[in-house]
Protein backbone atom coordinates (compact mmCIF):
# COMPACT_ATOMS: atom_id res chain seq x y z
CA UNK A 1 0.00 0.00 0.00
CA UNK A 2 1.22 3.46 -1.19
CA UNK A 3 2.02 6.46 1.64
CA UNK A 4 -0.49 8.01 0.25
CA UNK A 5 -3.01 5.83 -0.49
CA UNK A 6 -6.32 8.24 -0.78
CA UNK A 7 -4.63 11.26 -0.40
CA UNK A 8 -5.87 13.76 -2.74
CA UNK A 9 -3.74 16.59 -3.96
CA UNK A 10 -3.78 20.17 -6.23
CA UNK A 11 -1.36 21.87 -7.78
CA UNK A 12 -1.80 25.44 -8.46
CA UNK A 13 0.56 27.62 -11.15
CA UNK A 14 0.66 31.17 -9.87
CA UNK A 15 2.98 32.96 -11.35
CA UNK A 16 5.34 33.39 -14.25
CA UNK A 17 8.47 35.68 -14.43
CA UNK A 18 10.55 36.37 -17.74
CA UNK A 19 14.23 37.40 -16.85
CA UNK A 20 15.77 37.19 -20.53
CA UNK A 21 13.22 37.73 -23.37
CA UNK A 22 15.35 35.95 -25.43
CA UNK A 23 14.63 39.44 -28.10
CA UNK A 24 17.56 41.84 -29.70
CA UNK A 25 17.95 44.95 -27.13
CA UNK A 26 15.43 47.11 -29.54
CA UNK A 27 12.53 44.52 -29.03
CA UNK A 28 10.61 44.82 -25.63
CA UNK A 29 8.31 41.60 -25.66
CA UNK A 30 8.74 38.86 -26.28
CA UNK A 31 6.06 36.31 -27.22
CA UNK A 32 5.81 33.20 -25.20
CA UNK A 33 3.20 30.20 -24.60
CA UNK A 34 4.44 27.53 -22.12
CA UNK A 35 3.28 23.56 -21.67
CA UNK A 36 2.95 22.21 -18.27
CA UNK A 37 3.04 18.40 -17.34
CA UNK A 38 1.96 17.11 -13.70
CA UNK A 39 2.46 13.13 -13.20
CA UNK A 40 1.83 11.07 -10.29
CA UNK A 41 0.62 7.34 -9.73
CA UNK A 42 -0.56 6.69 -13.15
CA UNK A 43 -1.90 9.84 -14.00
CA UNK A 44 -0.33 12.36 -16.51
CA UNK A 45 -1.81 15.76 -16.93
CA UNK A 46 -0.78 18.55 -19.47
CA UNK A 47 -1.88 22.07 -20.76
CA UNK A 48 -1.18 24.77 -23.13
CA UNK A 49 -1.18 27.85 -21.39
CA UNK A 50 -2.22 30.54 -22.31
CA UNK A 51 -4.68 27.96 -23.89
CA UNK A 52 -4.82 30.33 -27.95
CA UNK A 53 -2.26 32.57 -28.82
CA UNK A 54 0.36 34.25 -26.50
CA UNK A 55 1.65 36.35 -23.93
CA UNK A 56 3.65 39.49 -24.68
CA UNK A 57 6.11 39.44 -21.56
CA UNK A 58 8.93 42.22 -21.14
CA UNK A 59 12.46 41.06 -19.60
CA UNK A 60 11.98 44.81 -18.27
CA UNK A 61 11.64 44.31 -14.22
CA UNK A 62 8.10 45.98 -14.58
CA UNK A 63 6.77 44.63 -17.32
CA UNK A 64 8.46 40.68 -16.95
CA UNK A 65 5.83 38.93 -14.74
CA UNK A 66 2.32 37.02 -15.41
CA UNK A 67 0.80 37.22 -12.18
CA UNK A 68 -2.29 35.43 -10.54
CA UNK A 69 -2.18 32.72 -13.53
CA UNK A 70 -4.37 30.70 -10.44
CA UNK A 71 -3.89 27.71 -13.22
CA UNK A 72 -5.02 24.09 -11.91
CA UNK A 73 -2.28 21.86 -13.23
CA UNK A 74 -3.71 18.94 -11.47
CA UNK A 75 -6.12 17.52 -9.11
CA UNK A 76 -6.41 13.96 -8.41
CA UNK A 77 -5.08 11.30 -6.57
CA UNK A 78 -1.28 11.41 -5.05
CA UNK A 79 0.89 8.38 -5.97
CA UNK A 80 4.65 7.71 -4.91
CA UNK A 81 6.02 10.72 -6.80
CA UNK A 82 4.63 13.92 -8.06
CA UNK A 83 6.94 15.16 -10.88
CA UNK A 84 6.00 19.07 -12.21
CA UNK A 85 7.16 20.00 -15.48
CA UNK A 86 7.13 23.41 -17.44
CA UNK A 87 8.40 24.38 -20.87
CA UNK A 88 8.55 27.60 -21.81
CA UNK A 89 8.97 29.29 -25.61
CA UNK A 90 9.05 32.26 -27.16
CA UNK A 91 8.22 32.14 -30.56
CA UNK A 92 10.28 34.07 -33.56
CA UNK A 93 8.47 34.38 -36.80
CA UNK A 94 11.66 34.62 -39.48
CA UNK A 95 13.83 31.92 -37.52
CA UNK A 96 12.99 28.87 -34.90
CA UNK A 97 11.35 29.49 -31.72
CA UNK A 98 13.84 29.68 -28.73
CA UNK A 99 13.29 27.38 -25.72
CA UNK A 100 13.26 28.90 -21.92
CA UNK A 101 15.28 26.41 -19.48
CA UNK A 102 13.33 23.42 -18.92
CA UNK A 103 11.75 23.46 -15.22
CA UNK A 104 11.50 19.88 -13.64
CA UNK A 105 11.07 18.94 -9.83
CA UNK A 106 10.28 15.92 -8.53
CA UNK A 107 8.71 15.01 -5.05
CA UNK A 108 8.78 11.76 -3.26
CA UNK A 109 7.82 10.42 -0.01
CA UNK A 110 4.15 11.89 1.82
CA UNK A 111 2.12 14.12 -0.17
CA UNK A 112 1.85 16.09 3.37
CA UNK A 113 5.68 17.16 2.95
CA UNK A 114 4.81 17.94 -0.92
CA UNK A 115 2.45 20.89 1.00
CA UNK A 116 3.48 24.65 0.28
CA UNK A 117 4.45 27.61 -1.74
CA UNK A 118 7.20 26.21 -4.19
CA UNK A 119 8.79 29.24 -5.45
CA UNK A 120 12.25 31.18 -6.73
CA UNK A 121 14.40 32.24 -2.60
CA UNK A 122 12.51 28.87 -1.19
CA UNK A 123 15.08 27.17 -0.72
CA UNK A 124 18.63 29.79 -1.04
CA UNK A 125 20.82 29.39 -3.92
CA UNK A 126 20.69 27.63 -6.38
CA UNK A 127 17.10 27.42 -6.69
CA UNK A 128 15.72 25.21 -9.38
CA UNK A 129 12.40 27.71 -9.56
CA UNK A 130 15.08 30.22 -10.31
CA UNK A 131 16.25 29.41 -13.55
CA UNK A 132 18.47 31.83 -15.94
CA UNK A 133 15.89 32.65 -18.33
CA UNK A 134 12.63 32.83 -16.54
CA UNK A 135 11.18 32.15 -13.05
CA UNK A 136 7.77 29.88 -11.79
CA UNK A 137 5.92 29.53 -8.51
CA UNK A 138 3.05 26.91 -7.83
CA UNK A 139 1.24 25.72 -5.21
CA UNK A 140 0.68 21.93 -3.90
CA UNK A 141 -2.42 21.58 -1.36
CA UNK A 142 -3.40 18.53 0.07
CA UNK A 143 -7.61 18.75 -0.59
Amino acid sequence: MSVNSGKRIRVILRWIQITDNLEPFYDDYGEFFFTTRVSTGNQTVQFRLPEEGHWEISDHPRFNKVDKIDKILFEGEAGDTLKVELMGEEIDQLSDNDHLDHYQRTFEGDAASWVGMIAPGDEGSPDPENMSNWRVAYEIQVI
